[in-house]
């Protein structure tokens, strides 16, 4: 039986992060991916800034974005985001490099399937398959960092975690300089679809739970292109988990990422450290989910509002679009998804946007 203090189960952004603060800290810690060659089917887009907050290595960075392209049927509108540019990486590479930064600080990294566990009062112990055999590992604590598809969370806390089916592709023929949001009901339904840039190439995909949009998306960027289709899940922002008996949940798994931040990888990351800094500071398991909710969780219910409202139909959308087209709206929202910027979406901002949106009604007609 291997002893740490800490197992992480999951080699993302959120687990290898955590593992390398814990490292840092020195503390013991065991980090435990299914597969180091999996690639999670994203654009691979982060925020510039994560580089800096996080220590991260920019030469993984292959492409830089300035320009952020809102798109509603044949209206565009392209948004300046140079001050708070997007990376884009290749994500093997990427998560490669945070688990092996982890690595170098001390964490014990294991190819493994994360099998069971089993919690006492003072202790879990866990099960993996490790090169063929099963290979118990005894921890104070276990950390889920398993994602969107968690396992942990299934024994754990006896539900999934909630989320939404996106259908995507990646494209040979096609590479963009910009990130685009794509919106309306034929392509993304009440959510987005997207062009990204990729390492190689780019990444199209639509949120909504219809391949039949996605289809859609590539007639409108004119692909002519063979491609194969693939589903992928993403974990919505409702129902978060954060402790339970003995195991902490983080990212995906925690449901700690809202699609409409358009970038989850900084969010990941973010609740890493969050959690790394109560078990460094052996605060009790509550403080975790209070320093979580004071740092992110005005943003997001901000976000998820703005989301049922605009993304509500084709008209509300229509009416976004018209908002778009003022430089100050474009600035305050950038600052509000790239930056830190918060956003009191209450009463009193609805009824200022129920003015605007009275105003510009005709003009939309």
């Amino acid at each position: 039986m291997l002893e740490t203090d800490i197992l992480i189960i999951g080699g993302g952004p959120a687990g290898s992060t955590v593992a390398k603060y814990l490292s840092i800290a020195h503390v013991d810690n065991v980090l435990v991916q299914r597969n180091f060659d999996f690639r999670k089917p994203c654009g691979g887009g982060v925020r510039m800034d994560s580089f800096d907050e996080f220590e991260i290595d920019k030469a993984l960075i292959k492409k830089r974005v300035n320009e952020i392209t809102l798109v509603y049927k044949s209206k565009k509108i392209e948004i300046d985001v140079t001050k708070t540019p997007l990376a884009i990486v290749d994500r093997v590479e990427f998560d490669t490099a945070l688990r092996n930064a982890a690595r170098e600080k001390g964490t014990k990294l294991y190819e493994a399937a994360f099998v069971s566990l089993e919690r006492f009062d003072t202790h879990v112990i866990s099960k993996i398959k490790l090169n063929g055999e099963y290979v118990e590992i005894k921890s104070n604590y276990v950390i889920a960092a398993d994602g969107v598809n968690s396992k942990i969370r299934k024994l754990v806390n006896g539900d999934e975690v909630s989320s939404l089916l996106t259908h995507y592709t990646d494209l040979t023929s096609k590479s963009y300089d910009s990130c685009q949001f794509h919106f309306g009901e034929e392509v993304a339904k009440r959510h987005y679809a997207w062009a990204f840039p990729h390492a190689n190439g780019s990444n199209v995909g639509t949120v909504a739970d219809d391949e039949d949009c996605l289809a859609k998306l590539k007639i409108n960027l004119d692909v002519s292109e063979e491609t194969k289709n693939f589903g992928y899940k993403i974990p919505k922002f409702e129902n978060n988990v954060f402790y339970k008996e003995r195991v902490f949940f983080v990212g995906d798994s925690a449901s700690q990422v809202l699609p409409f931040t358009y970038e989850g990888i900084h969010y990941a990351m973010s609740s890493a450290k969050i959690l790394s800094e109560i078990v460094i500071q052996k605060r009790e398991p509550i403080e975790y989910e209070k320093e979580w909710n004071k740092k992110h969780q005005k943003r997001f219910s901000s976000l998820l509002k703005l989301q049922k409202v605009f993304l509500y139909n084709d008209f509300m959308i229509a009416v976004m679009m018209k908002l778009y087209e003022s430089k100050y709206i474009q600035r305050q929202m950038v600052s509000f998804w790239l930056g830190d910027r918060d956003l009191d979406v209450n009463l009193a901002f609805f009824l200022r946007m129920f003015k605007r949106v009275i105003k510009i009604k005709q003009e939309v007609k």
